[in-house]
């Protein structure tokens, strides 16, 4: 029986034996024995601002939100950085990527530092770590989906989950920038803002303090009721004397009355020079007082909008934040996904007899331009 299957292959076309038995057979041999069973685990996650309002319910928000409501900037660079040398190195100091694609235990076609992997550089490295870590964006639904790939089912997943978790940093990290720049401008705006204020109130205390006065307005008024107060009781003072005067002209008071009259007119004019017409005044000060007051006040409105504005800065670059919410957490799978070993086989069958085909009408062609 062997040697009539033998005496069969023989006697085959030589073209089809080259082009479609022996890469069949070759393929047989590595997907069927040689391959390494590849696990793969998978997360899902989306990069959300919070002008899509998610409700309490959970993902069903974010879910039904249209692609335009989540933040394509976070995803993008969320996307980059997964692919980038950084995570790469990040992976590769928690995990060791050389020894866990490279040991081996894995077949020498598919591991790191084998025939089609011979270097082990880093620059290598990282061209092999992106043909096993692929993240994939629906533009649809805004979800991206992260794959790893790996040799063991607990690598995939220990990578998976580092990577979600850096990418989380990396999101924190933005939104820590993101607010120190939108907030540090109306900061400072603030910081100039005291520093006036402090200024303001520092000159309008040393000028109380220069010129004995704490507020014009309401001392002048005080003074002006004590000289209306005076010049009652100076009045009130004539009128006695000009009654006794006329009906007691020597009566012994008069020269009391004259001498208190004579003292209240004396304090009145002073108390009226407190007021007007000395360098002393309350109304020579007033107007440098008034100054300084506007000065302070003006100050004090200034830092109450510069810390409107900085309490609006910090309400935008919140609303501005970005998050990174997953939407299933990397799996533990119990089952190689790859290679797909019958798939794979009879695919280069496939591939093999449509090349054979092609040549075989080439080649006859060919004999019959000779004939």
């Amino acid at each position: 029986m062997l040697k009539a299957l033998w005496t069969r292959i023989r006697n085959l076309n030589k073209l089809f034996i080259y082009v479609v038995v022996l890469p069949t057979a070759v393929a047989i041999l590595y997907f069927g024995i040689i391959a390494s069973p590849v696990y793969i685990s998978e997360s899902r996650f989306i990069v959300y601002s919070p002008s899509q309002h998610m409700s309490s319910s959970g993902l069903s928000s974010l879910l039904s939100g249209l692609s335009g409501s989540s933040s394509m900037t976070g995803t993008y660079s969320v996307h980059d950085y997964i692919e980038s040398w950084d995570a790469m190195m990040a992976v590769n100091r928690a995990y060791n990527l050389k020894e866990v694609y490279g040991n081996s235990g894995i077949d020498i076609f598919g591991r790191f530092g084998g025939l089609f992997y011979p270097s082990s550089s880093y620059v290598k490295l990282l061209r092999y770590y992106q043909s096993m870590v692929t993240d994939n964006l629906d533009n649809t639904s805004g979800i991206t989906k992260l794959k790893v790939r790996a040799y063991s089912a607990a690598d995939a997943q220990k990578i998976n989950a580092f990577l979600l978790q850096k990418s989380e940093a990396l999101i924190n990290q933005m939104n820590d920038q993101a607010r120190e720049n939108a907030v540090s401008y109306a900061q400072q705006d603030v910081n100039k803002a005291e520093v006036r204020v402090n200024q303001a109130t520092v000159a309008l205390a040393a000028y109380r303090n220069q010129h004995a006065v704490f507020s014009p307005d309401p001392q002048s008024a005080l003074q002006l009721q004590l000289i209306s107060q005076l010049q009652t009781q100076v009045i009130s003072e004539k009128a006695q004397l000009a009654a006794i005067l006329q009906h007691a002209p020597q009566n012994p008071q008069i020269p009391v009355l004259r001498s208190g009259i004579a003292a209240l007119v004396s304090e009145v004019d002073k108390e009226k020079a407190k007021v007007v017409g000395g360098k002393s005044s309350l109304a020579s000060k007033d107007p440098a007082y008034v100054r300084l007051s506007l000065a302070q006040a003006l100050a004090t409105k200034i830092l109450e909008a510069a810390v409107t504005s900085l309490e609006q800065a910090k309400v935008e670059a919140q609303k501005q934040q970005l998050y990174l919410e997953p939407i299933s957490r990397p799996n533990l799978p119990d089952a190689p996904q790859e290679p797909h070993r019958v798939r794979d086989i009879l695919g280069v069958l496939a591939l093999a007899l449509v090349v054979w085909g092609v040549l075989s009408i080439l080649v006859a062609g060919v004999r019959e331009h000779h004939d």
